[in-house]
């Protein structure tokens, strides 16, 4: 009947001819969709249909894709998440200018105040070790193969946090912390005809310095009850514990002091209350992993949640909206064209870490 004799070899019968055969040098497979069905052919030379509707399929591309393509929309929400921060950033800035002439003189008892005398030198130590847990938390994030998105994700945070504490400085005025006040906060000065121009240089000298005030003989008094250096040194510490691959568990050992030895700094300097600190912490510990929990869940599952009842969570609902569910994978890569052996490098010291 022409079918296929017992004695007749496999290896003779005809493949289909509208099958695409690529030799055993090529190591990428290539998929060709006809009208009619997708064709997929390895190395050995064995056509394997795949059809177009089946969602593993559809979803092996999908992770490709976004596997090997750069994802331009990431870095322009990035740019967008960095404006956001500026804003709040500025806000505390000049809130601080104002509040510095508003606030009263004699500082409230503390725990901490009562039983270890105030160390100035401990600021700058402070200043130090939340520069130095910046550095290594933004290396670790270069690095990464998300970077894009981990950086956004860093200014939507620091935004958030530092957003909050714009309206915590704006309502309520604590007097400084200082015992010597007087020998390290600035004079008050009365609102008169130049006081315009006296903000406007308080609030131009803030920019500049980024708000770190350890290289100056008098400074602001006022922004407290809410630590801005808190919420640095604990952002940057969870940074490492979250992105850190495995074969760096080390960097996450050596984090955590920094970040405790550095908060512990800004109260012993008198910089800070003990209360100050604390609400930092606790505030961003939890909006930090609040906002890890809810955006590495299915994107169906967050509308209904219930922390998408929280105000920023729609905002940020957008901005991760091209973000892959689940857990991002802590592989490195080498973020520039070139050198190669800068590039080879990192793709060997990313298969130990892994």
């Amino acid at each position: 009947m022409g079918g296929h004799r017992r004695d007749q070899s496999d290896s003779t019968m005809p493949l289909r001819s509208n099958a695409d055969f690529i030799g055993p040098e090529s190591q990428e497979l290539q998929v060709r969709a006809s009208s009619s069905e997708n064709s997929l052919s390895a190395n050995g030379g064995i056509a394997i249909t795949i059809d177009p509707t089946d969602p593993d399929h559809r979803s092996h591309l999908h992770h490709k894709e976004h596997m090997n393509e750069p994802r331009q929309s990431e870095a322009l929400k990035t740019v967008i998440a960095f404006f956001c921060l500026t804003i709040s950033a500025f806000l505390n800035f000049f809130l601080l200018t104002v509040i510095h002439d508003i606030v009263p003189r004699e500082p409230l008892p503390d725990i901490v105040f009562l039983t270890i005398p105030q160390q100035r030198w401990a600021w700058s130590v402070g200043d130090v070790l939340s520069t130095l847990s910046s550095i290594v938390a933004f290396t670790v994030v270069l690095l990464h193969r998300d970077r894009w998105v981990i950086l956004r994700r860093m200014f939507l945070l620091g935004a958030i946090l530092y957003g909050l504490r714009a309206v915590i400085l704006g309502v309520t005025f604590l007097p400084p912390s200082f015992h010597n006040r007087d020998q390290i906060c600035q004079p008050q000065v009365n609102r008169t005809a130049m006081y315009g121009v006296e903000i406007a240089t308080r609030f131009l000298t803030y920019v500049v310095t980024l708000g770190l005030t350890s290289g100056q003989d008098k400074i602001l008094c006022g922004d407290l009850m809410f630590s801005g250096h808190t919420v640095v040194l604990t952002i940057m510490y969870f940074v490492q514990l979250q992105y850190t691959p495995r074969g760096l568990v080390i960097l996450r050992y050596i984090a955590a002091p920094i970040t405790f030895l550095g908060i512990a700094a800004l109260v012993v300097s008198g910089g800070h209350y003990t209360m100050d600190v604390l609400i930092a912490y606790w505030l961003t510990s939890h909006v930090f992993w609040g906002y890890h929990q809810m955006f590495e869940m299915p994107k169906v599952q967050r509308p209904h949640a219930p922390m998408s009842r929280l105000w920023w969570f729609w905002l940020c609902y957008w901005f991760e909206s091209d973000v892959p569910d689940g857990q991002l994978e802590n592989i490195w890569d080498w973020p520039f064209p070139g050198p190669e052996g800068a590039r080879r490098f990192m793709e060997k010291l990313n298969h130990r870490l892994q």
